[in-house]
């Protein structure tokens, strides 16, 4: 898109592993606020139409940072899952830990009182209504077909995740065999309290956008009205269900163009940026 900045960021974290960044924005326009767009499970930030919602963003004047998690899977290649050893041993706290470390850099970048938004499609719900509820720094939050629970499993699929010491599947995509360690359950069970959804979202200051599929087999649309009903502030939290469309919005990878569902979820979240970052910032 003319116009539109891309820089291309490696962070590190307290172990050392890359978090990689692309950073957007238009040099040409005032920076309005900073959104950081987070991925969910087997996603990545080069994705089907991450790139595009970054673009989306910093055309309407968004300073944006799409992220991909540093045990995503993804190695040096950002199209490719070639660190299958770090998707092994991911977790919502080293999300959590990556998330803060884009959050802090971005923060570092522009306009020191710019307001900041998150932005997570389907399990990155965690991540950004965890981050949201422990930092006031976060004033509006979209998700984007969220999960409603962290561990989305039946106790008989935990009985025998625990008995193997690993989950594994295959990528419907890829065709690669992909595992999970039962340390992410370990993981979600320690921090139960942190990780409750509705807790979280009882706690935040942040405007929430709940933007939900209603064909959405990965993540039923119910999940959503979980989400919302953790919130008492009904002007302050908003759902809106996308009819006939699906978990990804009728867009695939490679991305072949947006879709008309896709559109329509990326409008109502700059709406909603546009009225609360902004509010919060004293507007123009």
């Amino acid at each position: 898109m003319m116009g539109i900045e891309l820089e291309e960021l490696e962070l590190r974290n307290a172990d050392d592993l890359p978090v990689r960044v692309d950073l957007r924005h238009d040099p040409e326009r005032p920076v309005r606020g900073k959104v950081v767009v987070c991925h969910g499970f087997k996603g990545f930030r080069r994705w089907g139409f991450f790139p595009w919602v970054g673009e989306q963003l910093a055309a309407a004047g968004w300073m944006n940072a799409v992220l991909d998690f540093s045990m995503n899977g993804v190695g040096s290649d950002p199209m490719q899952f070639s660190r299958l050893d770090l998707f092994e041993r991911n977790s919502y706290s080293q999300e959590l830990e990556d998330l803060d470390l884009v959050i802090a850099d971005l923060l570092a970048r522009g306009p020191s009182d710019a307001s900041l938004g998150l932005l997570g499609h389907s399990r990155a719900a965690v991540d950004v209504l965890v981050r949201a509820a422990e930092d006031a720094a976060v004033r509006a939050l979209v998700t984007w077909n969220g999960v409603g629970d962290t561990l989305r499993f039946t106790a008989r699929q935990l009985a025998q995740w625990e008995e193997d010491g690993r989950l594994e599947f295959t990528n419907a995509r890829t065709g690669q065999k992909m595992a999970m360690s039962f340390d992410f359950v370990r993981d979600a069970r320690d921090n139960a309290a942190r990780f409750d959804l509705q807790r979280a979202a009882r706690g935040m200051a942040a405007a929430h956008l709940i933007v939900h599929a209603t064909d959405d087999m990965a993540v039923p649309v119910a999940e959503s009205v979980i989400l919302q009903a953790g919130r008492e502030d009904a002007d302050r939290c908003q759902r809106v269900e996308i009819a006939s469309t699906t978990h990804t919005f009728g867009a695939v990878h490679p991305f072949a163009g947006s879709t008309a569902p896709l559109e329509q979820a990326m409008q109502l979240s700059l709406d909603w940026l546009d009225n609360h970052l902004r509010e919060e910032a004293g507007g123009e």
